[in-house]
């Protein structure tokens, strides 16, 4: 990819992965948006193609935005605006101008991924934009694991996509790079057998950074504060959820990062200040308010799970799943009230749904206590809050750079 932007000699350079079906027209819109902002770099709505008729299936439905996790990595998400903070990969326009300004690819990146959290951030952060082309389509075959046929035919280098994530996230993150500690996976402090970081040299970004004079890391995260700042992703606290019923915690039971299967679950464990896998969040964005402000939902910190309620009856454990950050998701919206109530907010009868614990730890959701002017004794409370690294981080940029806000 690298090789063939540079060798390019249209003035727009377009990336297609080879497992797509570009719709009639695609192109029609690329050219407008990019005619008009050269800085622009241009996606379409990413559609599903049918493997066996190579033909766009379930009409123009589809996604295009992501946005960028601390554990340097990307999730999908939806807003009303035309505006992507993360490209998903390699189906994008660029005019060759901007590509030749800003490098194009980090030609010390391997295989696959990580490409897309460079490229994106450089566009950001040194003067251009990111936008969808929303009568632009594109089928896109998925890996399906149950369907030989969409399985890879290559192999990417053990650690590849890795070490990728990590030159882009160490390059542009600037000051928040210290949150990258936080992801043992991502072996921030590991050095190479040189002396040097285990994902190689960043200079060559670095020097983009300084000659294009490229903005702050927290001035992306405010220009994208509907996802930073009001889906939760820079909370004002972290912090334990305790159970009256047995003086325990909360506990996500995953990994900090992604989840690799998109989903979780949460059991009571002894509370431990010091475990970070007992700390939660406010998150995602409340769709019911003007404005849509933070938040609807808890998130375990660190990770991209949010409570989901009661998960398997006879484990007695609470599940998650991948946030949705948009607030539209109704299974996500659990908060913990003035009364010390785990509460799902919905309409009828799941408006008094709360999360509760018995006396043996098992989590269940049920009629909330309470109400008609009675109160209900609290059955969860919050436990060692604390103000986390990131947001710090960012109250300090905020505070000391005019030009963010």
């Amino acid at each position: 990819k690298k090789d063939g932007g540079d060798a390019a000699t249209g003035d727009i350079v377009v990336f297609f992965d080879c497992h797509v079906a570009p719709q009639k027209g695609w192109a029609d819109s690329f050219l407008r948006l990019i005619g008009e902002n050269y800085r622009r770099i241009v996606v379409p709505v990413i559609t599903d193609l049918d493997v066996g008729t190579w033909q766009q299936k379930g009409g123009n439905r589809g996604q295009a935005k992501c946005y960028l996790t601390w554990d340097a990595d990307f999730k999908w998400f939806e807003s009303e605006d035309r505006y992507v903070p993360v490209l998903s990969g390699g189906l994008l326009g660029i005019s060759r101008r901007w590509w030749n300004e800003t490098g194009g690819y980090d030609e010390q990146m391997v295989g696959w991924g990580g490409e897309n959290l460079d490229q994106s951030l450089r566009s950001w952060l040194c003067g251009g934009e990111i936008v969808i082309a929303k009568d632009a389509f594109v089928a896109h075959m998925w890996r399906v694991p149950s369907d030989p046929r969409t399985k890879a035919h290559y192999r990417v280098k053990a650690g590849a996509a890795a070490a990728n994530r990590m030159r882009a996230a160490v390059a542009w993150f600037g000051e928040f790079s210290e949150k990258l500690r936080q992801f043992p996976a991502l072996q921030a402090d590991r050095k190479a057998w040189s002396g040097g970081p285990w994902y190689g040299d960043i200079d060559n970004i670095l020097s983009i950074k300084r000659n294009l004079k490229c903005r702050s890391f927290a001035w992306f995260m405010h220009r994208f504060k509907n996802v930073y700042e009001d889906a939760g992703l820079i909370p004002p606290e972290t912090f334990g959820l305790r159970a009256s019923a047995t003086g325990e915690c909360l506990t996500y039971m995953g990994y900090p990062g992604t989840s690799p299967d998109g989903k979780g679950k949460a059991v009571l464990r002894r509370c431990d200040p010091d475990d970070d896998r007992q700390k939660w969040h406010i998150a995602n964005r409340d769709a019911t308010k003007p404005g849509q402000p933070c938040c609807s939902g808890l998130r375990a910190w660190n990770t991209d799970q949010c409570l989901a309620g009661a998960g398997d009856a006879a484990k007695g454990s609470a599940r998650t799943f991948v946030c949705d950050v948009s607030g539209r998701t109704a299974e996500q919206a659990w908060s913990l009230d003035a009364e010390g109530q785990l509460r799902r907010r919905g309409g009828g009868f799941m408006s008094s749904s709360c999360l509760e614990a018995d006396n043996h730890g098992v989590l269940k959701v049920q009629g909330c206590r309470g109400g008609g002017g009675l109160s209900a004794a609290p059955h969860w409370s919050k436990f060692s809050a604390s103000e986390p690294v990131e947001t710090r981080l960012y109250r300090q940029a905020l505070g000391g750079d005019s030009a963010i806000r």
